[in-house]
């Protein structure tokens, strides 16, 4: 084992004598990424939020930690798990946060009966102006379905405009009462 791991830290090292390694994710302290849209008066909130570089290869860690944050059984956060990738990717397709130095928060939270998670970028480019919004789908298109995704299988969803130019995707998905009777594939909703 450790001479895998010696083997593996040769690998990494750069021409500088340095080795070149990923940045972790770092926890988020931005007071509007660390509590969820409310809906309702009474609630009890169970959450967390982390910022992650705005690279592709951490869609992987957004997931896995999505995963521990939910605390949901497998079957019941694949479905959060694919959602949060769309948006994740959405950001860094059309926003600042696909740029070099760019970050995405991921926030989630348990509420009542549902999880809730949203994605915030690190705003528009230079020069742009994004809208997360439903576009008309296109058949021949490779890409354009992320937000349909979103519509479709969660329970409610939305967007948030902040001051400082950010812009925040939120869903809900409703937690599945399952009846022990029967498979988790036929659960009821």
């Amino acid at each position: 084992m450790r001479a895998a791991l010696v083997e593996q830290a040769e690998d990494t090292e750069t021409g500088t004598g340095k080795r070149d390694v990923s940045p972790l994710p770092k926890r988020a302290t931005a007071p509007s990424d660390r509590v969820p849209v409310l809906l309702e008066v009474n609630y009890e909130v169970t959450g967390s939020a982390m910022t992650v570089p705005g690279d592709a290869s951490y869609a992987k860690v957004m997931r896995r930690r999505l995963r521990t944050l939910a605390s949901l059984p497998d079957w019941e956060v694949r479905p959060i798990a694919l959602l949060a990738s769309e948006l994740f990717n959405n950001c860094l397709r059309h926003t600042r946060s696909g740029d070099p130095g760019g970050e995405v928060t991921i926030s989630v939270f348990k509420l009542a009966g549902r999880t809730q998670v949203r994605i915030t970028d690190a705003g528009p480019r230079d020069g742009q102006v994004t809208v997360p919004h439903l576009r008309p789908l296109d058949p021949h298109s490779e890409s354009g379905r992320g937000l349909h995704l979103v519509a479709t299988d969660a329970s409610r969803w939305g967007t948030i405009h902040h001051d400082d130019g950010r812009t925040s995707v939120w869903f809900e998905v409703d937690r599945i009462e399952r009846n022990p009777d029967r498979p988790a594939d036929h659960a009821e909703r």
